[in-house]
């Protein structure tokens, strides 16, 4: 491959352990599945998404589900879903990734683990921030758009 070619492909981030939830647009009780592209259609390649497995369920008539978000944009959604429920979303996953019962691991037991769990604070801290932008960005788009209103009138 030519180094023109290879300064094309872009480098998605690679995300660790994130849990996964059940499809937000169907009934269905199986999480959603964690892919990576295998082509590089628009500049894609590597990059991980999500989707329902669209699997019949016993006893159940379900059409097929064509649910499909980037990771990235799926990561936002769950940690916007769990701050509307005041929910500390990435020490939900700590707890998912070293205290799950049967795992193996248990809290506290290495200072590597001390550093992670004061990472995941870190960010938290900033995704609470992040989530507190984004609504007052919102509520100025808000605002703007009854202003255009009441001018346009």
């Amino acid at each position: 491959m030519s180094s023109s070619a290879s300064a094309s492909h872009r480098s998605w981030p690679r995300y660790g352990e994130v849990p996964m939830t059940r499809c937000p647009a169907c009934p269905r009780t199986a999480p959603l599945k964690r892919l990576v592209t295998t082509t590089d259609k628009n500049g894609n390649l590597g990059r991980e998404f999500v989707k329902s497995e669209s699997k019949q369920e016993q006893g159940k008539k379900l059409k097929q589900c064509t649910h499909f978000e980037w990771l990235d944009e799926y990561i936002e959604r769950i940690q916007l879903e769990g701050a509307s429920r005041e929910l500390d979303l990435p020490l939900e996953v700590e707890k998912f990734v070293s205290g799950a019962p049967g795992s193996g691991n248990s809290i506290g037991a290495t200072v590597g683990d001390a550093a992670e769990r004061a990472e995941l604070k870190k960010l938290n801290k900033k995704m609470k921030k992040l989530i507190e932008l984004k609504k007052e960005g919102n509520l100025m788009a808000g605002i703007f758009y009854v202003y255009v209103m009441i001018i346009s009138r």
